[in-house]
């Protein structure tokens, strides 16, 4: 641990001093179960950015981020779906740009508050909390990822254990989704399951810009409990079924109706 330390305080002083016009931008690989539960396994992978500078920072799709700016005008929103249109027409779907991925989580470590934006029901929704101050247990336990030695770390956060690996050679006290408060940027983390994980797989140094949520105006307020109470209601919407032999999922020999309970998969927050 003194090893820790002494590098964090050595790094700090170099990031510091670029600290105004600097942030450290990471790409993540996130893997996780479809949305709809029908899966027991990491089986969709998104691509995710944090730029963080210590102050505030923002991990979003930039794939997302794009058509979201791209609707953010009516302009926009009516010469994008005229291109769709046009596509479909000309059999050339696969020339549409889609979302990869579906939340924008924001850190404020000033204010001390997380906002998260996410979709359910085919709406927008928005919601702000405390920023948690996780308690993790920080092991001896190292290896290297893309490069930065990193050390493993573990914590119960949102009802579930999630163990990470943090590089102190990046003394940024972020990481992916509202994973923080470790002596280095995470690089790498995973609960207890298996089904959510998050891996970098690129960072370098950026210029200090942050760009707010497009149209942040029209994503309705909420509350987490009330969001993950609505998505996971929404399983239950028969209209979402599309084809009733789809209903049955068969999981380890057992018949389910339409989607996985609870105890077999779950959304990233369990704790609603």
């Amino acid at each position: 641990m003194k090893k820790i330390l002494f590098i964090h305080i050595f790094c700090l002083f170099g990031i510091l001093a670029a600290a105004q016009n600097s942030a450290v931008e990471v790409s993540y690989r996130y893997s996780h179960p479809v949305q709809t539960m029908r899966s027991a396994d990491a089986d969709i992978t998104n691509q995710y950015i944090l730029i963080s500078n210590g102050v505030e920072s923002k991990f979003y799709s930039p794939k997302t981020e794009y058509i979201d700016s791209i609707e953010s005008t009516p302009e926009g929103f009516e010469r994008f779906n005229t291109f769709k249109r046009i596509c479909y027409e000309k059999k050339q779907k696969d020339l549409i740009p889609r979302v990869d991925g579906s939340f924008y989580v924001t850190k404020s470590f000033e204010s001390r508050k997380v906002k998260t934006y996410d979709v359910a029901a085919a709406t927008r929704y928005k919601w702000e909390e405390p920023l948690s101050e996780i308690v993790w247990d920080i092991t001896d336990s190292t290896k290297n990822i893309i490069g930065y030695e990193s050390f493993m770390a573990s914590a119960d956060f949102h009802g579930r254990k999630w163990t990470v690996w943090f590089s102190p050679e990046i003394p940024v006290k972020d990481g992916p989704w509202k994973l923080s408060g470790l002596p280095g940027i995470i690089l790498e983390a995973v609960c207890e399951s298996g089904q959510y994980y998050f891996i970098a797989d690129g960072i370098q140094q950026i210029e200090n810009t942050f760009y707010d949520i497009y149209s942040e105006d029209n994503w309705e307020p909420t509350t987490s409990m009330d969001f993950w109470n609505l998505r996971r209601a929404c399983l239950e919407n028969p209209s979402r079924i599309m084809n009733a032999s789809e209903n049955i999922i068969v999981f380890q020999g057992i018949k389910y109706n339409k989607y996985l309970p609870r105890e077999v998969v779950d959304y990233i927050e369990t704790d609603y």
